[in-house]
């Protein structure tokens, strides 16, 4: 079964640790921190204060993805309290640079595409990474429904992932929810990011709700 991950962009936060507690305690299987610039995207989130207090205070896995138009100037600190950073495809930097970089400083490098974004476009990038991670929403904001065409790249991904006998994890971010979650797993992911079906409401309950979806379709693609 896919490892769900808890996007805090949609969490209260006013009442962060409480919220993420309640994640962690109910099963989340990671903590993503959604760090934006407001030039790569239209929002600003997420800072390294952030990163830095969920480390001293949980033991908890943290993806940080960065949708900013310059990664590699604050990579020493995401990385200190990332296990895995996630920089875009699209991002006006020297990819396969930053990768490595990212790996050097001990964090698993990830390497994120927006849905327009074909898979053939990093197809020479995938033996630099550990993760792929598929936007299934335009990155930026919280709450938008998931754009269909773009989760089919996860099958994609896996087909690659065979041919060239490599090894990096397959994520989707963006628009998952109750209601569609059994159907993106089936399609084989990795990791499963969801923010608002997490962070709306009861949290506890959510979770469960989630995962109990997501075990309806096992390991999807990766059975095969």
């Amino acid at each position: 079964m896919a490892e769900l991950s808890a996007s805090i962009l949609a969490a209260d936060l006013l009442n962060l640790e409480r919220d993420i507690g309640k994640a962690i305690q109910s099963g989340v299987n990671w903590i993503h921190l959604d760090v934006m610039d407001g030039h790569f995207v239209p929002n600003l989130t997420m800072g390294i204060p952030f990163g830095d207090a969920i480390k001293k205070k949980f033991k908890a896995n943290v993806e940080s993805h960065m949708m900013v138009e310059n990664p590699d100037m604050y990579l020493e600190k995401y990385c200190s309290f990332s296990k895995l950073v996630t920089i875009h495809y699209e991002a006006p930097v020297q990819t396969k640079r930053v990768l490595k970089e990212i790996e050097n400083l001990g964090s698993m490098p990830g390497l994120s595409i927006n849905p327009k974004t074909p898979v053939s476009s990093i197809e020479t990038l995938l033996p630099s990474v550990k993760y792929v991670l598929v936007m299934t929403v335009e990155p930026g904001f919280s709450g938008q429904s998931l754009i269909e065409d773009a989760a089919q790249k996860i099958p994609l991904l896996f087909e690659y992932r065979k041919r060239y006998n490599l090894d990096f994890l397959i994520g989707v971010d963006g628009g998952i929810k109750k209601d569609n979650i059994s159907r993106i797993s089936a399609l084989g992911p990795d990791i499963i990011v969801s923010a608002s079906a997490i962070f709306s409401g009861n949290v506890e309950e959510n979770v469960k709700s989630l995962k109990s979806c997501m075990k309806e379709n096992g390991n999807g693609q990766r059975n095969s």
